[in-house]
């Protein structure tokens, strides 16, 4: 009797949430059962045959420890205590507290054209505020992990060169024309008079620009990252309510990987601004089609547009063709449909056309995008698309047949390999394999997306569109055949998509575990996504080792190199100074030839070669600048003779 009683009260407290996503029990418990399957048998392939080893073993204690993986172990332990959580029923709160029932509506509610009386008392933008504020503080956190460092990646250096460019009032920076290869930069263009440029899209430049006029890049990631986590829960409180919006935040705030790009001046945490924002506004845009909400949904898109190109196509190609089926079967006049298409379609074509003055300010074309005619002159073997080194080598043999020699990087384009069916599969398996482990945990991530494809019927279409838009972001970047930074970071947005869709399931889930009192059940799944944030961020020697120390040491190796050049660097007693860098031919991913844009620091660095003392005067060229040479292999600095004319092997 008490327990019907409890059943009912639970009943009627949920008359408070709208359960159009799952409401049909059966669909729930069979995508819940195929969920488990598919995950278990994907834990049970793992940890069976590692169970098997440790009992062979003489020593089973110690080869259990030592064989622990952190992908599934501890995962598989927390699901063997799935029944125990199934069958407790005991309620840790009084169900009938007013506090309790007072915070359950205001979890419940928020939802896009749903009556704001219930929030009124305390709205959501407090919940954006926190959500900010725990983003940022979780990216300074650990961006405090390598503070005083510079930075790691020839790609930031380049975008950092893109910021100070505009932060000067340029789009282009002239070159040093007595001899323009001397300060040749990775991913910089420095090829014709007047085009001295990063070879990146601008919208990560234009990011920047602020925050390098303040002195701190990284403060832009940790401010970027605040805003992503806000406009997260934006995003899922307009479609399932404060609390589903409120989690969604908090996961995205929290994501591993995420945090490990904020510490790199990279394009993808400008590039989640807008997609973020996009998803927001377009979900809004889709029910009420106001302008304003057309016009920011299209800007934001642009905007991920000029950061990378690529990866907003792949996310946003199934909401264009959602979009455009939407308007077209849509009962209203063409004007009114052309109307809608130039709300949305509008600021995305604004965008793509301001690329084009762009392109010529920075290649002489505006048909060639200085990402293009930098692939084409010095990495032509990384070109996307399958056989990349045979059309690549091919290129580069036609235009010496034609007598034109490219200034192909040769150790660096070397290095992409050619891209058949067996390689782009074995790059998107460690695409995969990565989504899982930097968001969510792979057990976790895996039955998020067949929960979300087994429920999305009974959800409205922008949820569908979440997984189509993860699909596409994948398949776009099949043709390319570099797996990316720590296997993952060409993908890396759909992290995004995949926190979105966790919060939401969540809050079907919970919903219903509720009406079935089965309150425990909540515990255990979000204690998955705790194990998740458990290993990845904290060592428990022997049984694992945190992959975000493990990721910051890696990229650590190179800030410190750079930080110990450029410490010596700035203690050359002569200055001003020029520094000629002699390349180790061993390190393809360490150059330490950068500078700013219009070549006015205190030491320029300048790139080595045999041929410079018989093709240049180089006291000449650098009037009032003392002459050093830097062998990097053998990490020795030495006075070059400062005598006008005099070689520089001092012969």
């Amino acid at each position: 009797m008490g327990k019907d009683l409890e059943r009912t009260q639970d009943q009627d407290s949920a008359k408070f949430v709208n359960p159009e996503f799952g409401r049909s029990l059966r669909q729930l418990r069979i995508a819940g059962l195929l969920a488990l399957l598919i995950g278990g048998w994907l834990l049970l392939s793992i940890e069976v045959p590692r169970y098997e080893f440790v009992f062979g073993s003489p020593q089973p204690l110690v080869e259990w420890m030592r064989s622990f993986n952190q992908d599934t172990s501890l995962v598989f332990l927390w699901c063997l205590a799935l029944p125990l959580f199934y069958l407790a029923r005991r309620h840790l709160l009084d169900q009938n507290a007013p506090v309790l029932q007072k915070i359950e509506r205001w979890l419940v509610s928020g939802r896009l054209g749903q009556s704001e009386s219930a929030t009124a008392e305390f709205g959501f933008g407090w919940v954006c505020l926190f959500l900010f504020v725990l983003g940022m503080g979780c990216s300074l956190g650990l961006q405090s992990r390598l503070s005083g460092l510079p930075p790691a990646f020839h790609d930031e250096y380049s975008y950092l060169f893109q910021a100070k460019t505009f932060l000067a009032g340029r789009i282009s920076n002239p070159r040093f024309e007595a001899a323009p290869e001397l300060f040749d930069q990775m991913h910089v263009l420095n090829d014709q008079p007047g085009h001295f440029v990063s070879r990146y899209f601008p919208g990560a430049g234009f990011w920047l620009v602020p925050f390098v006029w303040l002195g701190n890049p990284y403060w832009g990631y940790a401010i970027a990252h605040g805003l992503i986590s806000s406009l997260a829960g934006l995003t899922c409180r307009d479609s399932a309510g404060n609390g589903v919006g409120m989690l969604a935040g908090i996961v995205v705030a929290t994501l591993p990987g995420l945090l490990v790009f904020s510490t790199l001046l990279l394009a993808h945490h400008p590039c989640l601004i807008g997609l973020a924002l996009f998803l927001w506004a377009y979900q809004r845009f889709d029910r009420n089609r106001l302008l304003w909400e057309g016009l920011l949904a299209g800007t934001a898109l642009a905007f991920a547009m000029w950061c990378r190109p690529m990866t907003a196509f792949g996310i946003g190609l199934p909401y264009g063709i959602h979009f455009l089926v939407r308007t077209l079967r849509r009962k209203q006049s063409w004007p009114e449909k052309f109307r809608d298409m130039f709300k949305l379609g509008g600021p995305i074509l604004v965008g793509l056309l301001l690329l084009l003055p762009y392109s010529a300010w920075t290649t002489g074309s505006m048909f060639v995008s200085p990402y293009q005619q930098y692939t084409q002159l010095h990495t032509p073997r990384h070109v996307y698309g399958f056989a990349n080194r045979s059309r690549g080598e091919q290129w580069i043999a036609e235009q010496q047949q034609a007598g034109v020699t490219l200034p192909v990087v040769e150790a660096y384009d070397r290095w992409a390999e050619e891209l058949t069916p067996a390689l782009a599969w074995k790059n998107e398996k460690n695409r995969v394999i990565s989504t899982g482990q930097w968001t969510l945990g792979i057990f976790l991530a895996l039955i998020t997306i067949i929960l979300g494809f087994s429920l999305a019927r009974r959800c409205d279409q922008n949820w569908w569109l979440l997984l189509l838009s993860l699909l596409s972001l994948h398949l776009v970047h099949i043709p390319y055949w570099y797996d990316g930074i720590l296997h993952w970071h060409y993908v890396m947005e759909g992290a995004l998509l995949i926190a979105l869709l966790f919060a939401r399931i969540s809050g079907v889930l919970i919903y219903h575990w509720r009406i079935w009192q089965r309150h425990w059940l909540s515990v255990w799944w979000l204690g998955l996504w705790g194990i998740g944030l458990l290993t990845a961020f904290t060592t428990f020697e022997p049984f694992w080792r945190s992959p975000v120390t493990a990721a910051l040491s890696e990229f650590s190796f190179s800030r410190e190199r750079h930080a110990a050049v450029q410490n010596l660097l700035e203690q050359i007693p002569e200055q001003p100074a020029v520094v000629f860098f002699q390349p180790d031919p061993t390190d393809l991913h360490i150059d330490y030839v950068v500078n700013s844009p219009q070549l006015d620091a205190p030491v320029l660095r300048a790139r080595w070669s045999e041929s410079l003392q018989s093709r240049y005067n180089l006291q000449a060229l650098f009037p009032g600048r003392s002459l050093w040479k830097y062998d990097v292999a053998a990490q020795k600095l030495e006075r070059l003779p400062a005598a006008q004319g005099e070689s520089l092997s001092g012969d």
